[in-house]
């Protein structure tokens, strides 16, 4: 055992001196944050006459949420918008320490996703933060999916968002779909409809071959299809592409960094455009197939934000929204021949729209 080890060991063992203990590890830590996270966010702020803070973006492993940021990172850009990237991990750090209201006076863009509600309340959480500690910011949450629930729980953590979103004078929500934004406008008092900004982006330039199926399915609590429903799909595919069926998944088995990102992505969207089709039940999953122009069949999700978001693309003739698994292969039959062109000039329109009044 290390000499500070034996340290940590005695200081556990007693009350107070294992108090005596956390403080300093406190300090210690509050001091380093200070040097390597505040105060190159101060000197940013300083150094920038109208600063503006892109937050509450991924290091974590779902291409989803870094798609987003991804194509949040080009709009600003294309819109002339200099900002200050900060990552969830880093917020957390901000807030644990003491520093979230560093960001106050400054524009503040809270990244997009399925963020607002119960379904991730330590997301939740730092959002009511952000709201409180920084009252004199100008406030952008990007599009999201909003979900509070109908259960006693849900409806007290809800009023208890509304006070405090409300609170705020000048905050400003997008909701990416129809249902979260009905719930949202009667809650709140400056709510726009934004499609998701990954359906900005467009992959679908290059003609590569194609070949075989993707299957991009849930496995976790959200999972749509039951076994049963899973394996007579799986094995219609079967009849069809033979062994040519790769598993899939827009959440990887590993972090990515911001650094990171770009390079992910783009292999991510490349395992799409090399497939004949797409099955999935995951909203990214669609949106990728979307943005590269691959015939895709999408399952019915529990989540409303995907036919919320489907809404947007229903008219795409290489995307098909199904309640159930039969007759997949008339489906298929009925895809339009390769290649398809993926049209953004619309989204890129909505979204420039809204972030024309940032710079407001």
């Amino acid at each position: 055992m290390s000499i500070k080890e034996k340290i940590y060991a005695v200081c556990v063992e007693n009350k107070l001196l294992k108090k005596i203990y956390i403080s300093i590890s406190y300090i210690k830590w509050k001091i380093y944050y200070k040097i390597n996270l505040v105060n190159p966010i101060k000197k940013y702020k300083k150094s920038t006459k109208n600063p503006v803070f892109l937050i509450f973006t991924p290091e974590h492993a779902n291409l989803g949420d870094h798609a987003i940021a991804y194509a949040e990172s080009i709009l600003l850009k294309k819109a002339g918008i200099n900002y200050y990237e900060i990552t969830g991990k880093k917020l957390y750090e901000l807030e644990q320490y003491g520093y979230l209201s560093i960001l106050n006076h400054a524009t503040i863009l809270i990244n997009g996703g399925g963020n607002l509600g119960i379904l991730w309340p330590l997301i939740e959480k730092m959002n009511r933060a952000i709201i409180i500690q920084n009252p004199d910011s100008k406030i952008y949450v990007f599009p999201n999916s909003i979900f509070y629930g109908n259960d006693d729980y849900g409806r007290k953590e809800f009023e208890t968002s509304k006070k405090i979103y409300n609170s705020h004078r000048n905050l400003h929500l997008c909701a990416r779909e129809r249902i979260s934004y009905d719930i949202m406008k009667d809650a709140y008092k400056s709510v726009e409809l934004v499609p998701d900004m990954v359906f900005t982006l467009n992959e679908s330039h290059d003609t590569l071959e194609r070949n075989g199926c993707l299957w991009c399915m849930r496995n976790d609590v959200e999972r749509t299809l039951s076994d049963e429903k899973e394996e007579k799909l799986k094995q219609q595919l079967v009849d069809i592409y033979g062994d040519d069926i790769k598993d899939s998944n827009t959440v990887l088995s590993y972090d990515v960094s911001v650094e990171k990102r770009e390079e992910e992505l783009k292999r991510k969207f490349n395992e799409f455009k090399l497939a004949q089709l797409i099955v999935t039940d995951r909203l990214h999953g669609m949106i990728f197939a979307v943005i590269t122009g691959t015939n895709c069949i999408v399952i019915n999700s529990k989540s409303p934000k995907m036919k919320g978001c489907y809404d947007w693309i229903k008219d795409l003739d290489y995307i098909a929204f199904i309640d159930d698994v039969e007759n997949i292969d008339k489906i298929i039959d009925n895809f339009p021949d390769y290649p398809h062109e993926y049209d953004n000039k619309e989204f890129v329109k909505a979204i420039d729209k809204m972030i024309s009044q940032i710079v407001v």
